[in-house]
């Protein structure tokens, strides 16, 4: 059965900063827990600075066509480039400060940052990094179709990075006059960033935010006489309570607190500016 389109919106870059340009999706808008931030960016220069993360995973793929990359630093020691077509993912659990510049400044780079949930069960796990170079990602091909797969299964192709929350991230280019069809679980959406694309009788262009009702198994999109460029994603909504506080995630108000003095005791480590 064929998932339903629960809404169509058309999505702008917006000036979020000096040096940053990005599409800001949230949850509470979108509904697609267990993705709580959806955000494609341009940045070519250093704008956050260290900071803390608990509760969540924070996922920073570089798009292919990014002419820059970006430099990841954490608390755990880790240091990473993650290159054009490159994954990263920092599994906060229970708390870690990292930063992300890019690598030289002044030179565009293009991705998404995205924070995956995480269950009760796991929201104080060890903190963790997670990485993947554009070369270990899997991807598929043949004359209509071209996926890369960041996280989950596409044609028995498997991420290299699996998570405490299974999800599913494709990125695919879909030549013209051609059609796809993806397994879906309860919350699935499309982004798509160029081109146009068709689902149902519904004709759909760049750049835009389309999410589905839960109830289907199944995602078929085509494509006319223009190419496409879109990130299908999927999952399945942990159905718990989420308390925001900043970079942190939790469940309860308790859990809040306790992460918060945490970070007061110095226990999520320390990371220097640059």
């Amino acid at each position: 059965m064929q998932k339903q389109i629960k809404k169509i919106k058309n999505q702008h870059f917006k000036q979020s900063a000096i040096g940053l340009r990005s599409v800001d999706m949230f949850h509470a808008e979108f509904d697609f827990e267990p993705f709580l931030v959806f955000t494609e960016f341009h940045m070519d220069r250093p704008i956050f600075g260290p900071h803390p993360h608990a509760g969540v995973s924070v996922m920073t793929y570089m798009m292919p066509d990014s002419q820059g990359s970006f430099l990841n630093r954490d608390s755990l020691g880790d240091k990473s480039i993650i290159e054009p077509g490159g994954i990263h993912v920092t599994q906060a659990g229970s708390g870690v400060k990292h930063d992300e510049v890019p690598s030289v400044n002044g030179v565009d780079c293009h991705g998404f940052q995205i924070w995956i949930n995480h269950a009760d069960k796991d929201r104080l796990v060890e903190p963790k990094a997670f990485h993947a170079f554009s070369k270990d990602v899997p991807e598929f091909k043949n004359e209509q179709i071209f996926v890369r797969v960041i996280q989950g299964e596409f044609e028995n192709l498997k991420s290299p990075i699996e998570l405490v929350t299974k999800t599913t991230i494709l990125d695919i280019t879909l030549q013209p006059n051609s059609s796809i069809e993806f397994d879906a679980q309860e919350m699935a959406f499309v982004y798509l960033m160029s081109g146009e694309i068709g689902i149902a009788d519904r004709e759909i262009s760049a750049t835009s935010m389309i999410t589905f009702e839960k109830e289907g198994k199944k995602v078929q999109i085509n494509t006319k006489n223009i190419a496409a460029n879109f990130l299908f994603v999927s999952g399945t909504p942990h159905h718990e309570p989420i308390v925001y506080g900043g970079p942190f995630v939790m469940t309860t108000q308790e859990q809040m607190l306790e992460t918060q003095k945490r970070l007061q005791r110095g226990e999520m480590g320390v990371l220097n500016h640059l």
